[in-house]
């Protein structure tokens, strides 16, 4: 458990995220320079940012962190194997991406565990780290949960997310859904969280539930113990 009295403590477990579509390339360099100045772990940006925050942020100990397949999560497998190597090709340390949920709830739990498994091996012969955002939004009960969770632990996937804060499947972190992913995984597979965490005390919660990382639009204000933005992800 990290000390949430330290701001650098704090700081280290944060991904500080803006993937808005309207972003533009001013602000991308901004945020960077937030994600340095904070001494952020990562900067999550999209896809066609990674070179430019590749080139940025090296030597600053700042991943570069991107997503695949987001939002929508239904493109084929294929497409996102392809989108994966891209994001490697362009630098990517890690990424996040929701497997398709519309298996999952029509039973069809087979191809739901082959996406998993397909892109946990492809992201680590590419030596990156994948993130799996379950989109619990979409899952109305917690037997669907585990069982998405189970199949992203049993893929090999680095770390499971409750969701990832945004759109349809987008849901607000809670501490039910977070120790719900801990107690469905085992080490090395850890806990990530995201949506509406927007204070120190809600990551703190958050994080005595079992999460272990935080991806947040409102990076700067919880490090700075201060309320981010209510409405943002």
């Amino acid at each position: 458990m990290i000390d949430f009295t330290s701001p650098t403590e704090v700081a280290k477990a944060i991904q500080y995220t803006n993937v808005n579509p309207d972003l533009t390339r001013d602000g991308v360099l901004a945020h960077l320079e937030t994600c340095v100045r904070y001494g952020f772990d990562a900067a999550m940006i999209g896809p066609c940012w990674v070179p430019l925050a590749k080139q940025v942020l090296a030597g600053t100990g700042v991943r570069v962190a991107s997503t695949l397949n987001f939002p929508m999560a239904n493109d084929t497998l294929g497409m996102k194997l392809a989108a994966l190597r891209e994001l490697a090709k362009a630098g990517a340390d890690e990424f996040d991406f929701p497997p398709n949920p519309g298996y999952l709830l029509g039973g069809m739990e087979a191809e739901y565990r082959n996406e998993l498994n397909q892109i946990a091996a492809a992201a680590h012969a590419e030596g990156m780290l994948v993130k799996a955002m379950l989109e619990f939004g979409f899952l109305p009960t917690d037997e669907l949960k585990i069982a998405a969770t189970k199949a992203a632990y049993e893929a090999g996937i680095d770390w499971v997310k409750q969701s990832s804060g945004w759109g349809k499947g987008g849901c607000e972190a809670t501490t039910h859904d977070v120790a719900l992913l801990a107690a469905n995984i085992e080490a090395p597979c850890r806990v990530k969280v995201s949506g509406k965490v927007n204070t120190r005390e809600k990551m703190a919660d958050l994080f005595a539930a079992g999460a272990e990382l935080v991806g947040t639009s409102s990076g700067p204000a919880i490090v700075d113990g201060i309320v981010g933005d209510p409405n943002a992800y």
